[in-house]
């Protein structure tokens, strides 16, 4: 080899020492502290405390909430987990929009119309009164008709955020009775398990009205404490076992045509989520709500076949003329609350106003349901 070579050689071997020597040496280049603060915080894992009012198992209403906890976390990546838990478990279920607003709960998954006593409106929300808003035109209100913004005027003031909600029920069963129940006049002296202004509407038809937690019901009528009760959806109701105890079913559920579930957010957790995690949550209860409502058709309808080849059980349905005077009796119960509270006053006139919107459409193109061959 040249003596040249060796020279290039050795050069390049300097060169290359003194490189490394140099970048050993030099102190790490430190990012931005704001830039270090930000990354920090998009990586970090905001966990959220969560509860539900209704029991684990429980098809349709604590199922869908579950559902939503597992697409938010897989949405984020992990970095918003909500540890979602059953009815009872950190509060009382009636006492979980007292604990979202003091913070003790991050998130609840409820129903509104359980705050009737606060807030006489939530029942329109919670859509249980005779000729309510039926499934579609339910969503398009709250989502496009101005409902959710009203929802949220409700709670103003109380530290809660309301979002579009976790799940809906479709129409309840109108009841489960001991006795027959054939024209209004069986209603005089019928002991009823119900709540709100339903209740206020049996009242007047002549029922002995009682109010009773979801987990009384069942011993209730089996004891003969009650003679008639309302409590939810077919698949629901099937997975309580009323069909063992009473010898009548009365549909449709009229009082209650659906049910949005409530999803509440304390103000504070809400704000500390960064826009693209809100923008996710949002995501998340709308494919959950949406996976709910396909769920229960196929579990309400099978619940109600089940129903209809049970050994014993009467399915029958309420005459039309029994209808329309209930219809008549909720209208006149609804404008009575209306005159005492303005704010009442101002979502029923909303739902009303967005009724008369879509109805004559709905009546043009909605055909009657298809006969199963």
């Amino acid at each position: 080899m040249k003596k040249s070579n060796f020279v290039l050689i050795g050069i390049a071997l300097v060169v290359i020492t003194a490189l490394v020597t140099y970048f050993a040496m030099k102190p790490e280049k430190k990012l931005p502290v704001p830039v270090e603060k930000a990354i920090e915080k998009k990586l970090s894992t905001i966990v959220w405390k969560a509860q539900s009012s209704y029991p684990a198992g429980l098809p349709q209403l604590y199922a869908p909430a579950e559902h939503f906890a597992k697409i938010v976390k897989q949405l984020t990546d992990g970095q918003l987990i909500v540890k979602m838990n059953p009815g009872g478990s950190i509060v009382p279920s009636k006492q979980v929009f007292d604990a979202v607003s003091a913070g003790t709960l991050d998130m609840g998954c409820t129903w509104a119309g359980w705050w009737i006593g606060k807030f006489p409106a939530s029942v329109l929300f919670g859509n249980s009164f005779p000729n309510g808003l039926q499934m579609q035109e339910m969503l398009s209100w709250i989502y496009n008709g101005g409902g959710l913004e009203l929802w949220n005027e409700m709670y103003k003031g109380h530290d809660i955020v309301v979002l579009p909600p976790y799940g809906m029920l479709g129409s309840e069963n109108f009841c489960w009775s001991r006795k027959p129940i054939n024209s209004l006049d069986d209603f005089k002296g019928l002991k009823f398990r119900t709540v709100g202004i339903w209740g206020k509407c049996l009242e007047r038809l002549g029922a002995r009205v009682v109010s009773l937690a979801g987990g009384e019901v069942y011993p209730s009528l089996e004891r003969g404490v009650i003679d008639a009760a309302e409590f939810a959806t077919p698949a629901i109701d099937r997975k309580l076992a009323f069909q063992e105890i009473c010898k009548y079913l009365k549909v449709p559920g009229i009082h209650e045509p659906c049910a949005p579930l409530e999803t509440l957010v304390n103000e504070k957790s809400w704000k500390k989520l960064p826009d693209n995690l809100k923008e996710k949550v949002k995501v998340a209860l709308q494919y959950s709500c949406f996976n709910a409502i396909n769920l229960a058709m196929k579990q309400d309808a099978e619940a109600m076949n089940f129903f209809l080849k049970y050994p014993g059980l009467n399915v029958s349905k309420l005459t039309p003329e029994m209808i329309d005077e209930i219809v008549k009796i909720g209208d006149e119960e609804l404008d009575k609350y209306a005159k005492e509270d303005v704010f009442f006053a101002k979502v029923l006139k909303s739902q009303r106003d967005f009724r008369k919107l879509v109805e004559p459409y709905a009546n043009l193109v909605r055909l009657p349901y298809p006969y199963a061959k």
